[in-house]
């Protein structure tokens, strides 16, 4: 009996150590572009569940330049994205896998930052994730410990994906 107890709490232990749901207080999320683009971002939504508004972005690769605050949700394993490119008319639509477990490890071992412009050292714990895209159709999702252009920034790629183009919905759907 005590075997077939200690069997049962073995493979339940394995079942929850193998699980990809990795709970995040809070974290921030960017969308990116190449610079110079001239991007409308309609859809960003992570495993079919969650996401955040986007709108017009032309900067800030890795850098995030739109930034939303989420809170009390599973760290993703997949993004969606579409978006128009308004200088060459291609609407794109694309899936990156994102490698959660890397992503949530990347939080648990976050380190402080100084702000340039102040000198002030922060040492909190709000990751900055970020998905960017580029013209081509290249989908990248990187996690951060601090937003562009501070001391002690970590950054590391966790997804990428490529957007196919799609033709565009009729014009009374947009």
């Amino acid at each position: 009996m005590a075997k077939r107890i200690v069997i049962s709490i073995g493979i339940l232990l394995l079942i929850m150590g193998c699980s990809s749901r990795y709970q995040v207080k809070e974290m921030s999320v960017g969308i990116a572009a190449e610079d110079k683009s001239d991007l409308m971002v309609g859809t960003v939504l992570f495993d079919d569940a969650w996401s955040v508004p986007a709108g017009s972005i032309g900067c800030c690769w890795k850098n995030a330049g739109a930034l939303s605050f989420v809170d009390g949700v599973n760290f993703p394993s997949k993004v969606v994205v579409a978006w128009y490119d308004m200088e060459t008319d291609l609407f794109r639509v694309g899936e990156a896998t994102i490698d959660n477990k890397a992503g949530y490890e990347f939080i648990k071992e976050m380190k402080p930052f100084i702000d340039r412009r102040t000198g002030q050292y922060k040492d909190r714990k709000l990751p900055y994730l970020i998905v960017g895209m580029k013209r081509d159709g290249l989908i990248k999702v990187w996690i951060s410990n601090a937003p562009g252009n501070y001391l002690g920034r970590q950054i590391l790629e966790i997804g990428s994906g490529m957007a196919q183009i799609k033709e565009l919905p009729p014009e009374d759907e947009r």
